[in-house]
């Protein structure tokens, strides 16, 4: 009997490392759009989803914005501030050097809107390390955002 608690506090312990892993860059993306699409108002947190270099990225974004907005005044993953996302496309990936870059189309309110994604393979699982895409006249880098200085 008192192996139980010491099996279960592992357990818990543990559960971080247990995150799920994907092992196609496809089911990150699938697994990304998913907190957008119904029956979801809003996505939880994308961390799981990212590389290590990204989320170390966002993190000093909001650690050096403090309490004003930081370098992003959207949402890079669906090209605006608001959505209702529908005709979601998400293309087959082309491999290079242990990296994938992911095509994926859709429209926001009706607006057609093309995306690119950069995954990595990390810790046992593909991981979104960068998307680029285009806001009318407006064309973003994520990475590239995410290391300009503050405005």
């Amino acid at each position: 009997m008192r192996l139980l608690p010491v099996v279960l506090a592992l357990s818990f312990a543990a559960s971080p490392a247990l995150a799920e892993t994907y092992s196609t860059p496809q089911a990150v993306i699938e697994a990304l759009y998913a907190g957008y699409l119904p029956p979801n108002d809003f996505p939880s947190s994308q961390r799981e989803l990212q590389s290590d270099r990204l989320n170390a990225l966002f993190d000093k974004d909001a650690e050096e914005a403090g309490e004003d907005m930081g370098r992003l005044g959207f949402d890079v993953y669906v090209n605006a501030q608001d959505y209702e996302i529908g005709k979601l496309v998400i293309r087959e990936p082309y491999f290079l050097g242990g990296k994938a870059a992911v095509h994926v189309t859709f429209e926001n309110f009706g607006t057609p809107q093309n995306l690119g994604f950069l995954l990595v393979n990390e810790n046992g699982g593909w991981k979104i390390d960068n998307v680029w895409g285009k806001i009318e006249d407006f064309t973003y880098d994520l990475l590239d955002i995410l290391q300009e200085p503050l405005p």
